[in-house]
């Protein structure tokens, strides 16, 4: 749990998540993790009023990790997506974009003459289409 503080003198601070932080004052934030990405909370830290610290939950450190890794394959296969959309639909997408890959690869190798089975893998596939090249 995250220990938040108001860095202001007059105004409390509501959060998303309904807490409020008055002014000069700390208090516990559950969710801390979902609630930093806000766009008027992120604002808020970014110029001082509000600062953080503390533990994050346990697995918010592992969700952002995901998250990023997901980011990572997608943005290798040429997808944009948002940095905050959720891992459920990042990894969609991503499966998604694998099976787009796969495909096109597969169609490139086929115009090239050369037959493959649907069991290879994308890697596989990728490989062969760089020793064609």
């Amino acid at each position: 749990m995250a220990q938040v503080t108001n860095n202001g003198n007059i105004t409390p601070i509501g959060l998303p998540n309904g807490v409020l932080v008055p002014p000069q004052q700390t208090v516990e934030v559950r969710g801390w993790d979902k609630i930093k990405s806000h766009p008027i909370v992120a604002h808020y830290l970014t110029v001082g009023v509000l600062s953080a610290e503390g533990e994050l939950e346990d697995d918010a450190g592992d969700a952002a990790e995901e998250r990023q890794a997901l980011l990572a394959q997608l943005k290798a296969l040429g997808v944009n997506a948002g940095s905050n959309s959720k891992p459920e639909t990042l990894k969609a997408k991503l499966a998604e974009a694998l099976v787009a890959a796969k495909d096109d690869a597969i169609a490139k190798l086929k115009e090239k003459g050369i037959e493959v089975g649907d069991d290879v893998t994308l890697e596989e596939l990728q490989a062969e289409l760089a020793k064609q090249q």
